[in-house]
């Protein structure tokens, strides 16, 4: 068993102690945030024929290369193609058809014209001014040509590419089965949400922060009930989470105090203990371990030391088992807004904002949180992270952050 890693090295060994979810069949309405597990193909051009985009008429170009205001050009019109209709006949050199919005072009057909720019009765219709050949038409193929990679195994279902699946006629997805994540908070001060405060305890509110971020990211997550700060409890708990679960988390009691058994536990349990502790600054008090083959990630009890260490190391974790191609946080370098002053020479992640200014990167880093305070992180779309050498950090400076504004 290691002590005291680095936050990647902790990180790696988490990752190879996880194996993608096996798939399943689901349905297209149910596949919104879903990950798939299979290539998608077109089958078929989309769209499949030559349509017009708008209302107007129909035409060949070579028909009116010389209409002007002063010299109009007036065609007779041979009939109306309405939406999911289709032309009776080609068109012929010298007429024109009245075409709407999503019909297909006619054969020998090879501009639209909008209808107000033109003047027209039942029988004719007058232009006014050349077009060019192929405007205002919608080639065959435009959005997805047959035989085309549409989407690559591993792509999250969002709601574009749900209706880029229903247009390919895909009733029915391969995706990778939910990671199913129960979450067991420890802590005999802990009380549920919903109940009066009594003297010495607190709400769990820690665990409900935790839930959203993986949720979010796709699992199906479980808040089992408090747990006390007993052994027995905690292992009771463990064991009865395995039952179901393809990861356990817990929060608290992963430190050095009389009450933090975790250790202990997992290692009666006969767990293989793959690490303990992390050089991490908040959230690294942390335990990773595998219990009958299911990855068991013990955080902090500390809400904001909790929440950072599991979006740097478990999400990455759970994403790949959720079947993500691209499971890591992007990293990127920016300038530094403003000064921040630090309490220690240790190094730090700090919940922060990242935005673009002028065409570069700034970074706006919270000056107020601590180990056990959420809101910091309310708005947040990057942690920054403060090298240990680092005991003032000045504005302009380049700090290093992980982004987590389109990861979670």
């Amino acid at each position: 068993m290691k002590e005291r890693v680095e936050m990647t090295e902790g990180r790696s060994m988490m990752l190879d102690a996880v194996s993608v979810m096996g798939t399943e069949t689901i349905d297209l309405l149910e596949a919104t945030g879903r990950i798939l597990a299979e290539d998608v193909f077109a089958q078929e051009n989309i769209p499949p024929f030559s349509r017009s985009p708008l209302d107007g008429y129909v035409l060949k170009a070579a028909d009116i290369k010389n209409a002007s205001k002063e010299h109009p050009v007036t065609l007779p019109i041979l009939e109306e193609v309405p939406a999911g209709k289709v032309a009776t006949q080609p068109l012929k050199e010298g007429t024109a058809i009245k075409i709407l919005t999503g019909a297909p072009i006619p054969d020998g057909a090879d501009l639209v014209v909008k209808f107000e720019d033109t003047e027209f009765t039942d029988e004719n219709v007058t232009f006014f001014k050349p077009g060019k050949s192929g405007d205002n038409i919608v080639p065959v193929g435009e959005d997805l040509k047959e035989g085309q990679l549409v989407l690559e195994k591993g792509s999250k279902i969002t709601a574009p590419v749900r209706g880029i699946l229903a247009g390919l006629g895909k009733s029915k997805l391969k995706v990778y089965k939910k990671v199913r994540i129960k979450l067991i908070s420890t802590g005999s001060e802990l009380i549920e949400i919903d109940a009066p405060l009594a003297p010495g305890k607190i709400r769990n509110s820690s665990v409900y922060t935790l839930a959203s971020y993986l949720s979010m990211s796709g699992a199906e997550v479980t808040i089992c009930p408090n747990v006390e700060d007993t052994v027995e409890a905690i292992s009771e708990a463990v064991r009865t989470a395995s039952l179901d679960a393809d990861v356990i988390m817990t929060t608290g009691g992963v430190s050095v105090g009389d009450y933090d058994h975790l250790k202990t536990v997992m290692t009666q349990l006969g767990a293989d203990i793959l690490f303990w502790k992390m050089r991490l600054k908040p959230g690294g008090a942390f335990l990773a371990c595998v219990y009958k083959n299911i990855p068991v990630f013990s955080l902090s009890g500390n809400p904001a030391s909790a929440a950072i260490s599991m979006i740097l190391t478990c999400l990455p974790a759970v994403r790949k088992m959720s079947g993500y191609t691209q499971y890591m946080l992007p990293e990127i370098d920016g300038v530094l807004e403003s000064d921040f002053k630090k309490k220690s020479p240790n190094g730090r992640m700090v919940p922060g904002k990242l935005s673009i200014q002028e065409g570069k990167a700034m970074i706006w880093l919270s000056g107020h949180s601590g180990n056990g305070m959420l809101h910091p992180l309310q708005g947040c779309n990057i942690i920054g992270e403060l090298a240990p050498s680092m005991e003032g950090v000045k504005a302009g400076s380049m700090v290093h952050a992980y982004y987590i504004g389109d990861f979670i």
